[in-house]
């Protein structure tokens, strides 16, 4: 086997953990009975106007393991910065044992808050999440769109 052979895949396995690992690291954790509790968004960092979601992984605190079917007894609350909220059901990640979604299309800039409330098994969960600050999508545009006349 070459040289090649053996770290072009090294290299694509190191970026792509890379990767997840900076997604995971945008993500709030809290702990509550016997459960870890990351909320994130999907895409990091967020901008308004793009279509964005709920990246919520759930797993036990004493063997790491991913909790499934949560997806019936959670939901999700999101708050805008201008104080108007959304309820919003929750469906799994395809693949991902233990990670659910919801989506949205965020239109105010700001700091949004993200409350999950329900059941895991038989324990009570109500805890609130802050995003990192959404970003107005303007700020990437280049260069700035022409004005109609």
């Amino acid at each position: 086997m070459s040289r090649r052979a053996f770290v072009v895949p090294a290299l694509t396995v190191t970026l792509v953990a890379a990767l997840l690992g900076a997604t995971a690291a945008a993500h709030e954790t809290k702990v509550v009975g016997g459960y870890r509790i990351s909320v994130g968004m999907r895409v990091e960092p967020p901008y308004t106007d793009e279509r964005n979601g709920l990246d919520l992984i759930v797993k036990r605190t004493s063997d790491d393991s991913p909790v499934e079917g949560l997806e019936k007894s959670l939901r999700v609350e999101l708050t805008a910065p201008d104080g108007q909220q959304r309820s919003y059901a929750l469906r799994a990640q395809f693949g991902q044992p233990g990670r659910y979604t919801a989506d949205w299309l965020l239109t105010q800039p700001g700091v949004y808050r993200i409350r999950v409330f329900g059941y895991v098994g038989s324990q009570a969960i109500d805890e609130t999440f802050s995003s990192h600050e959404v970003r107005p999508l303007s700020e990437l545009r280049f260069p700035a769109a022409a004005q109609q006349g």
